[in-house]
């Protein structure tokens, strides 16, 4: 099974993408820790390497091929923004929260403020929204490739998790059955390709 949680800057990807992964079986493969190792690795902020990547696609290129590559071996897990865009995952999901829960928790855990923390992550979501429409003709708000859309504002981290768990072990079942085209959204099969 190839499973995609995609979503907002704060809105708890990380969290829930890694408790499912675990309690699914799968690898876990996070584009986003990718992201900021490679940052602090430059000695840059999130922020001042989103806009590098903005000015050389490259880099965006060379993540979001390693994140095809890894999603081809199938029984994986990836988090990351672009995900359900890239891989035609078994299981698409997008998390949301609004921008103020988003800021609170981002404010958390970077340590800041969280006026601060709501401009820097609405600063970086117009970078990537450029980004992604420069370098694949996304459109980062178009959620219509989501299968499961959640507002984690709603619920916690662990409710969320098992909710998923009963769509994916569903999903499970009717492909055992042979009958993921209904669940999946037209049988497509696992493979994948730019959206």
């Amino acid at each position: 099974m190839i499973v995609t949680v995609s979503g907002e800057i704060g809105a708890g990807k990380s969290t829930v993408a890694r408790a499912l992964a675990q309690a699914l079986g799968l690898r876990y493969l996070s584009t986003g820790e990718v992201f900021r190792e490679e940052a602090r690795r430059r000695g840059m902020s999130l922020s001042e390497f989103g806009a590098l990547a903005e000015q050389d696609p490259s880099i965006d290129r060379a993540l979001d091929d390693m994140q095809i590559q890894a999603a081809r071996g199938g029984d994986i897990l990836v988090d990351s923004r672009l995900s359900g865009w890239l891989i035609d995952g078994d299981l698409r999901i997008w998390l949301r929260a609004p921008l103020a829960v988003r800021a609170a928790r981002v404010a958390a855990r970077d340590r800041t403020d969280v006026p601060a923390a709501a401009r820097d992550v609405q600063a970086r979501e117009d970078c990537e929204r450029r980004r992604y429409r420069q370098t694949y003709r996304v459109d980062i708000l178009d959620l219509t490739r989501y299968h499961v859309i959640i507002d984690t504002a709603m619920w916690g981290a662990d409710e969320i998790v098992s909710a998923l768990l009963v769509f994916a072990r569903d999903l499970a079942a009717r492909r055992t059955r042979g009958h993921a085209g209904s669940a999946a959204g037209g049988g497509r099969s696992a493979g994948h390709g730019a959206g």
